[in-house]
């Protein structure tokens, strides 16, 4: 008798103890006139949303990626089952197919807990109905750093000095709060939205080994390796032609334009990089432009396009998906500088008026 009572007692305690670590996130939308929204990685560049590892599970819902994010009908309620190893950001959004539009809900943090939020309107504007430590602090670094971020323009060049005054107050937070996942998903979040700074290195050292054994950490650090590497590497493109150290000798500069046939920005300035071409190519600065395309229709769309835009310069596929790999190139229209000696000396999306000045101050140093 004993003997059962001890195995019941075990029994009991151990439900008791799966019950405690149940999560979950459960979305009020009473008014919501949608009936399918996606819960997913926030607006994300430079391949971070591959950072994320969602275990989600919700009934009727469909997994989207790889990543776990999910796509699911809600009829005024929605709940999630969740399994979380530590807090990570998550966004609503929903697709309208008939528009070709969507919209995505401000961030916030899921991780081991019950949260339930409350959309308020079709815009996805939302409210706590009940929160979680990683959302409080979430809140608490985004009022420390307002004053920094107003300084700051997303997905724009900006001035290096004022991504380094965010980053120092950020290092200050993370010495006081090195197990702080909220001030990893920043530095993650900053350069998605700004680019590249040896500066995330820095503070990345700061964390408690809690956060660094993570796969968001680990992760993390081989993206900023491949932007941190400043010789251009070889890039097998079909496995006949190939980009290397050799490619860029006999120039001052070359200008590699990353590009797709979807990527309307990518099409609308092409006559601006013609004008460009043709106002430094006699001063030693050569073009290649890259198609992330890989079949045959839209090689031959390709073609079209660039043989409509006058683009008359080396023109290349890439058919074994190596440039991405190997350069983190996770957008378009990507631009890419390369000096004569393979270094890598300027990285843009699509800022052609910051290509122009840098190559003119360039060339003329």
């Amino acid at each position: 008798m004993k003997k059962y009572f001890v195995l019941l007692l075990i029994s009991i305690s151990s439900q008791l103890f799966y019950s405690q670590k149940s999560s979950s996130l459960e979305i009020v939308a009473t008014n919501l006139k949608l009936d399918t929204i996606f819960v997913t990685y926030p607006s994300a560049t430079r391949n971070t949303h591959l950072l994320h590892n969602y275990q989600f599970t919700s009934e009727g819902s469909k997994k989207i990626s790889e990543q776990g994010d999910l796509k699911l009908g809600i009829k005024e309620t929605a709940k999630i089952i969740t399994k979380f190893d530590y807090p990570q950001p998550v966004s609503i959004s929903y697709y309208d197919a008939i528009k070709n539009s969507g919209m995505q809900s401000l961030p916030f943090f899921v991780e081991a807990g019950n949260l339930k939020l409350l959309l308020k309107d079709d815009n996805l504007n939302f409210e706590f109905l009940s929160t979680s430590p990683a959302n409080i602090e979430f809140n608490k670094l985004s009022a420390i750093l307002k004053p920094y971020e107003s300084r700051l323009k997303p997905y724009e060049s900006n001035d290096a000095e004022n991504l380094e005054s965010k980053e120092q107050e950020l290092q200050k937070y993370i010495r006081k709060n090195p197990k702080s996942f909220v001030a990893l998903w920043e530095i993650i979040n900053d350069f998605s939205k700004y680019g590249y700074h040896p500066v995330y290195f820095e503070n990345l050292k700061l964390f408690d080994m809690t956060v660094k054994k993570t796969y968001t950490y680990l992760e993390f650090g081989k993206l900023l390796k491949l932007e941190a590497e400043k010789i251009f590497p070889d890039v097998n493109l079909d496995n006949r032609k190939h980009l290397s150290k050799e490619t860029f000798k006999n120039y001052k500069l070359t200008l590699i334009d990353y590009w797709a046939t979807f990527c309307k920005p990518c099409i609308e300035d092409m006559p601006r990089l013609v004008e460009l071409y043709n106002q430094y190519k006699n001063l030693g600065v050569n073009f290649i432009s890259i198609a992330d395309e890989q079949t045959p229709e839209r090689m031959v769309k390709a073609t079209e396009i660039l043989k409509k835009n006058n683009i008359t310069w080396e023109s290349y596929f890439d058919k074994n998906k190596d440039f991405p790999k190997k350069l983190n190139a996770s957008g378009y229209p990507l631009q890419i500088l390369v000096d004569s000696e393979g270094n890598i000396v300027k990285r843009t999306y699509g800022e052609l008026d910051v290509v122009k000045e840098f190559m003119t101050n360039y060339l003329s140093n």
